[in-house]
């Protein structure tokens, strides 16, 4: 395989950090478990059999390098499996490595990678609007990805020839949740593990629920019984004054543990609500103000008034508590199960809860600071070949990176259990991403969340905050729609 990293030499371990905050991952670069391999995987990629000598000479894929842009090396959630220069050993790292060689072998092109200077990827919009023409494609922080689709510097990925969205290893949910009239500029799935690190989950610590003498999350979720009433009912009997001082703090023992920056949120996209929805033409209106949406709204917002049995706070002291035995249940995103390699906690990863047992899905949710989905500048150079060349990664990606990416959380004592692994298939298969986090639109994402954790009614926040939003949206519609 050819050596064509031009600026970076990508570090080929899981990035050990969640949202907004710099804590490292305790990681051992050694884990190599069961890795596979290019011999070992034996089913060739769908696009494959489309492949011709002469379809390779009309793209110029044969000793092409497919140049891709993603966020600083010190940004938390820059592409990890992107590149790699050898094998080593590491999980991650040889499996990006072989789905590589797997590319060249079979369509002849390499993959380069340059690096942002910041951790957004922000000069994404200057070097379009500049023309210049240097990278294939781009995995900008999701909120930098709208805005240069607001400034309509992307291409709708509808139109690449190459392209198919419906394939399997792009996650449809989180595509449906972005689409935009009959386009879509923006795709996430098993092209980059980026996705999988940016779901949000719930943990528990297992030792506590058999203390406790508490039903089993797994079967409960197994028989869709995983709802928010039962997580509440388990999560307050969880809750104990263990120092006596009849004060809730640090040293007790909490119900669950969680960011003040996500609050309510994964409980109202985990029960199958939104404040923004896609219409039936595929534009985004807005779908909070539903009695439903009021009904969710006002039961969580109940629940985090109990300041007796929710720790909500910085992410140190949350992870803290969850790794010293502390707390019933956690919620963070699944990368975080790296940081608690260290830690002694029995614990399991299940998804978000449902609504109720009628709600079909368990549903994630996915913020649009941590996800990197792939975009495709307006000036690629030619989008025939990028459309061809994203679609052979994702499906390339998808037989060699997620397996092993699964081998990496559960054998690096991430998840310790074999329940987990089942969980893995629902959790990173089925989440959302709301446009009003993506577009920003008017700021109401936070005055909402906002809203939920202080207990303010929510028609009162409608009312003030209502047209501002419809205002933005409008804007949007009108300049990409």
């Amino acid at each position: 395989m050819k050596k064509t990293i031009s600026t970076i030499l990508l570090i080929a371990v899981l990035a050990a950090v969640s949202c907004g905050e710099n804590n490292q991952a305790d990681t051992n670069p050694n884990d190599s478990a069961t890795t596979s391999t290019a011999e070992e995987t034996n089913d060739d990629i769908a696009i494959l059999s489309t492949f011709t000598p002469e379809l390779s000479t009309e793209l110029g894929l044969d000793g092409y390098e497919f140049n891709v842009m993603i966020r600083g090396a010190d940004s938390k959630w820059a592409i990890q499996d992107l590149v790699a220069e050898e094998e080593n050993g590491d999980i991650l790292n040889d499996a990006t490595y072989q789905r590589n060689m797997y590319l060249e072998d079979n369509f002849g092109f390499t993959i380069n990678a340059g690096i942002s200077a910041d951790s957004s990827l922000t000069e994404i919009n200057t070097l379009i609007l500049a023309g210049d023409d240097t990278y294939d494609a781009y995995f900008p922080m999701g909120r930098q990805a709208a805005s240069a689709a607001q400034s309509q510097l992307l291409i709708d990925l509808n139109t690449l020839q190459y392209l198919d969205l419906d394939a399997d290893c792009w996650n449809q949910m989180f595509l449906d949740s972005l689409t935009f009239g009959d386009k879509q500029y923006y795709a996430a799935g098993a092209i980059s593990t980026n996705s999988y690190d940016a779901v949000r989950v719930f943990m528990f610590n297992k030792d506590l629920l058999t203390d406790l003498q508490l039903e089993d999350p797994y079967q409960l979720v197994r028989d869709g019984k995983w709802t928010f009433d039962k997580f509440n009912e388990m999560a307050v009997t969880g809750a104990s004054d263990i120092n006596g001082d009849t004060v809730m703090d640090l040293e007790d023992q909490w119900g669950m543990a969680w960011q003040e920056s996500i609050g309510g949120m994964i409980f109202y996209f985990g029960m199958g609500e939104t404040i923004a929805s896609t219409d039936e033409n595929g534009y985004p209106t807005i779908s909070v103000g539903s009695e439903r949406s009021i009904e969710v709204y006002d039961r969580i917002s109940a629940m985090l008034q109990n300041k007796q049995a929710y720790y909500i706070g910085a992410d140190a002291d949350i992870l803290a508590i969850f790794s010293e035995g502390r707390s019933l249940f956690f919620t963070e995103v699944l990368e975080a199960c790296n940081r608690l390699r260290s830690s002694e906690v029995n614990f399991g990863v299940i998804p978000s809860p449902k609504y109720d047992e009628s709600q079909e899905n368990y549903i994630q949710y996915v913020d649009a600071w941590c996800i990197s989905p792939i975009v495709v500048p307006v000036n690629t150079s030619n989008a025939d070949r990028t459309g061809f060349i994203i679609q052979a990664m994702a499906e390339a990606s998808a037989k060699f990176l997620t397996d092993p990416y699964y081998d990496l959380v559960l054998t690096g004592k991430a998840l310790r259990d074999d329940e987990s692994a089942e969980m893995l298939d629902i959790i990173v298969n089925n989440f959302v991403m709301d446009s009003t986090d993506m577009y920003q639109w008017s700021g109401f994402k936070d005055t909402f969340r906002k809203g939920m954790a202080s207990g303010s009614d929510l028609s009162s926040i409608l009312a003030a905050n209502l047209s501002p939003l419809e205002a933005a949206i409008q804007e949007t519609i009108e300049t990409i729609g």
